[in-house]
C-alpha cells in the first residue's frame, strides 16, 4: 500500500508538470488510452478474461462513469490548484465512503463516527478557504473528484467477486480516455507535445498502471482494516513532492486541515478494527 501511494504521488507530480503544457482533455486522452492499451497487453499475456455478461450491468457501467469523472475532476484540480491542497482533500474519500455506506447500504454509524466525519469536513473547509481572499473556486474540483472516488468504491462493492481486477482496471483506463474525448470540444485544441512532455506522459501512464496494480495486491492480500490507514502516506509523499519539486509553500490552513482529515480518517479505521476484533473474540468465546 505504501509503494502504491508513493507511486500515485509521483504520478500526480508528473501530471502537475504536464498540465503546464497540455490541456486537461489531452492529458486524459493520452494517459487513459495508453494505460488501457498497456493493460490490454498484460491481459493478453496473462490470458485474463476481458468480456463477460456482467460487464453490461448498470452497476459496472456506473462504476466506469464515476472512474471517468473522478479522473477528469482530479486532473483538472491538479492543473488549477496547488498539488498539496488537492492531495489533502483527496484523503477525505474514506469519510465520504462512510457517509455513502449509511445512505446506500443502511450501515449503522455511531455518534463518534459522525464527529470524526464532521472534523474531517472542517479540515476540507480550512483547505478550500471559501471565505478568504485567497479563495479559488477551482479548489472544489478536488472535492468533486473525491466524491466520485467514494462513489466508485461503493459501486465496486456491488461488482461480482469473480470479475478480475485487471479487467476492471482496463475498462477504467478506457473510460478516462473517453472522458477526455467528451471534454475535448469544450477546451483548447490539441497541442503537439515536446519530446520532454512525451517522456513525462509515458512515465505518468506507467506509474498509474503500476500503482493500480500494487493497490490491487494490497487490498486483496492484506487485512483491509490494517492497510487502510497507510493510504494516508500518499499525502506525505505528495506534500514532499509539492515542496521539493513544485516549490509550493502550503499555507498553515492546509497543514491544519490535512492533519484534521488524517486524524479523523484514522480514528474511523482503528475504531472499526476494534469493533471487528471484539466481535471475533465474542464469537470465539461463544
Amino acid at each position: 500500500m505504501v509503494v502504491a501511494m508513493a507511486t500515485f504521488a509521483l504520478g500526480d507530480a508528473l501530471l502537475k508538470i504536464i498540465s503546464l503544457s497540455l490541456p486537461v482533455s489531452q492529458i486524459l486522452i493520452i494517459t487513459g488510452f495508453a494505460g488501457g492499451v498497456l493493460n490490454l497487453s498484460i491481459i493478453c499475456i496473462t490470458k485474463t478474461r476481458l468480456f463477460m455478461p456482467e460487464l453490461r450491468k448498470m452497476v459496472f457501467l456506473m462504476r466506469s462513469a464515476t472512474d471517468m469523472l473522478s479522473a477528469l475532476f482530479f486532473v483538472w484540480a491538479i492543473a488549477t490548484t496547488p498539488l498539496s491542497s488537492v492531495s489533502a482533500v483527496l484523503q477525505t474519500a474514506p469519510l465520504m465512503i462512510t457517509i455513502g455506506a449509511v445512505i446506500v447500504y443502511r450501515e449503522a454509524v455511531g455518534s463518534s463516527h459522525w464527529t470524526a466525519i464532521f472534523v474531517g469536513l472542517i479540515g476540507v473547509m480550512l483547505i478550500v478557504r471559501p471565505m478568504s481572499e485567497a479563495y479559488q473556486p477551482s479548489a472544489w474540483l478536488a472535492v468533486l473528484a473525491t466524491f466520485c472516488v467514494a462513489l466508485r468504491d461503493l459501486l465496486t462493492r456491488a461488482i461480482a467477486d469473480h470479475i478480475p481486477s485487471l479487467t476492471i482496471s482496463t475498462y477504467s483506463f478506457f473510460a478516462v480516455g473517453l472522458g477526455g474525448l467528451i471534454l475535448l470540444p469544450f477546451g483548447p485544441k490539441f497541442i503537439q507535445p515536446s519530446p520532454y512532455i512525451c517522456w513525462l506522459l509515458g512515465g505518468a501512464t506507467i506509474l498509474g498502471t503500476f500503482a493500480n496494480f500494487m493497490l490491487i495486491l494490497a487490498t486483496r492480500w492484506g487485512d483491509a482494516s490494517i492497510i487502510a490507514p497507510f493510504r494516508y502516506t500518499r499525502l506525505v509523499f505528495s506534500i514532499l513532492l509539492a515542496v521539493l519539486v513544485m516549490d509550493e509553500q502550503p499555507l498553515w490552513e492546509t497543514w491544519i486541515g490535512a492533519t484534521m482529515i488524517v486524524v479523523s480518517g484514522c480514528y474511523i479505521f482503528f475504531n472499526e478494527r476494534h469493533k471487528i476484533i471484539n466481535r471475533t473474540s465474542y464469537k470465539s468465546k461463544a
